[in-house]
């Protein structure tokens, strides 16, 4: 018989490559007064950094650290031995840099567990030459987390670069940069074009920079009339169709791209074969509207295609965040 239990025990996974900053973050997490209160904190590390996790204040914290050598030790069955010894008010999961996200968050939980938070931590200083070797550790890493710490930032860290792609892999990921320097800035996210005017004629390789900023700052594109080129698209899903306009655009390889668009509505989309998964390239002009909740949050946002004028696709077309 089951037991019925509510989730109620917090699993908050941390996640990056080796001297990324996890124990550092453990650590915080460890002094913050609502864990020093916990009745137990399980700690599980997957691999060694160069900070250690003191003894005293392991002891505050009432934490029990768990060593794991290999990502096959994750179990259900393992989680499940922990909770029944354990019994912890909360779960904290230092991943090994090397292990595949996708793998380990399919693990099962026992069932008062409950996946909580999902932190990614990169070292900006190291981040563009393991980005040129190790590109799928980090789309990994970016696809799974939605709170994204970029540490060790200095003048010559490039945040936007980083902000794009994080954002292709993750719309929702919350990118933060954090410096030891007196005088380090967090940069608002710079933009190619106005939006000052009522209407934005994005160039051709602006689309991206669009697209993310949109995701961040709907309001700002309200009633905004926008001409750029790309695809409109229609799809039948359920025995609905749904229509749709964007490109496509890609964070490391071909097996990371996806499509970048917007729902859509208007008489251009009438020119499409309703029975496939069809789409046309060309110029497309078009209102964005935004729809928001009692809460201020967006409930809806789509655009009104005015006129869509067919025409040659260029070679290439993919939207590139690299």
């Amino acid at each position: 018989m089951s037991n019925n239990k509510q989730p109620n025990v917090p699993v908050y996974y941390f996640m990056g490559l080796l001297e990324s900053g996890k124990t550092s973050v453990i650590i915080d997490f460890l002094s913050n007064n609502q864990f020093a209160k916990a009745e137990c904190n399980l700690i599980i590390l997957g691999e060694e950094g160069e900070e250690e996790l003191d003894e005293e204040l392991l002891a505050e914290s009432h934490a029990k650290v768990i060593t794991v050598e290999e990502q096959e030790e994750l179990t259900a069955e393992f989680y499940q031995s922990l909770e029944e010894k354990y019994h912890p008010s909360s779960v904290l999961i230092e991943t090994n840099g090397m292990w595949t996200a996708g793998d380990y968050m399919n693990i099962p939980l026992p069932e008062n567990w409950f996946d909580f938070q999902n932190i990614g931590l990169v070292n900006a200083e190291t981040f563009e030459v393991y980005q040129k070797n190790m590109k799928d550790r980090f789309v990994d890493l970016f696809r799974y987390c939605e709170l994204i710490i970029f540490n060790r930032c200095d003048h010559e860290t490039r945040q936007q670069d980083i902000r794009r792609n994080v954002r292709v892999v993750n719309r929702r990921a919350n990118v933060i940069f954090e410096s030891d320097l007196e005088d380090f800035v967090e940069e608002e996210p710079e933009l190619p074009f106005s939006i000052a005017g009522d209407t934005i004629d994005l160039h051709f390789d602006d689309y991206g920079a669009w697209f993310v900023d949109m995701q961040d700052h709907p309001m700002n594109y309200d009633k905004k009339r926008m001409i750029f080129d790309g695809y409109i698209c229609s799809a039948s899903k359920q025995g609905k169709i749904h229509y749709g306009v964007g490109r496509v655009g890609m964070a490391c390889c071909a097996e990371d791209m996806m499509f970048l668009g917007v729902p859509a509505t208007g008489t251009a989309f009438k020119q499409l074969n309703h029975t496939k998964n069809e789409r046309k390239w060309g110029k497309v002009t078009g209102v964005i509207h935004v729809k928001c909740d009692a809460n201020g949050e967006v409930e809806k946002l789509q655009m009104k295609v005015e006129d869509f004028a067919e025409k040659e696709k260029p070679e290439d077309t993919i939207v590139y965040f690299n």
